[in-house]
């Protein structure tokens, strides 16, 4: 049976996946032309000019200016062809990307989010958002300096599907603003289903893969012992 990390489905999903994310990245960049200087009648900004200069202002700046560079390198940094063909590469990049992510996206998306214009269970979302990436972050590195790679890979894996939660919550805004779908509900609710859900399909597909690409060692395991054994009742009898 084929594994599922290797059927042309996944791996055409995954394609379709990288594109939506450069696409959604490329379309989220075109509109800092309204945040130099700040435009304050842009979707983002409206209503934000009191709060703006101060604080709020560097968090903001910080935030978007390394946003996209995370999507980026993370895209990058989980293709195997390009670990295996530039390893060194693969570790300076990844180096850079955990300080953007722990020193920069992190802290200012946590500051952001109590000002969020919204009630406290949003506020709420995008603070533990911040808190469960920067965590996925820290364990990823720490499991790459100790060298268990595996566990490295699963936890930078986890922290790449909470960054995309900004692309997921582009397009799942988009879809609500289309269909015309407002109300407290639909405001409140991407600022938990745009990291969690995303999170919950990851886990899934995880264990699947793992599940079935540990069956041919299981089955390899089995034969070896199944041929050890005869061979040894062969030599018990002679």
């Amino acid at each position: 049976m084929m594994s599922l990390e290797r059927s042309p489905l996944l791996k055409c999903l995954q394609g379709m996946v990288c594109l939506l994310i450069l696409v959604v990245t490329f379309k989220i960049v075109a509109i800092y032309v309204d945040y130099f200087p700040p435009n304050f009648s842009a979707d983002f900004l409206i209503g934000r000019k009191p709060e703006f200069y101060g604080s709020y202002q560097w968090a903001f700046y910080t935030h978007i200016l390394t946003g996209p560079f995370t999507l980026i390198f993370g895209m990058i940094l989980l293709s195997d062809r390009f670990r295996i063909r530039f390893r060194r590469w693969h570790s300076r990049i990844g180096k850079a990307q955990v300080a953007l992510i722990l020193l920069f996206l992190v802290p200012s998306g946590f500051w952001m989010a109590f000002y969020a214009q919204s009630d406290f269970p949003v506020k709420l979302g995008f603070a533990t958002l911040s808190v469960v990436t920067g965590l996925s972050a820290a364990l990823g590195w720490w499991f790459a300096v100790n060298r268990d790679f595996h566990l490295h890979r699963l936890w930078m894996k986890r922290c790449y599907v909470l960054l995309c939660s900004a692309v997921v919550t582009r397009v799942v805004g988009g879809a609500l603003l289309t269909s015309g779908v407002e109300s407290e509900w639909t405001n409140a609710l991407p600022a938990w289903i745009n990291w969690i859900i995303p999170l919950v399909l990851f886990e899934i597909i995880n264990r699947s893969t793992t599940s079935q690409s540990a069956l041919p060692r299981q089955n390899k395991a089995s034969l070896g012992t199944e041929a050890f054994r005869y061979v040894k009742s062969n030599k018990t009898g002679a």
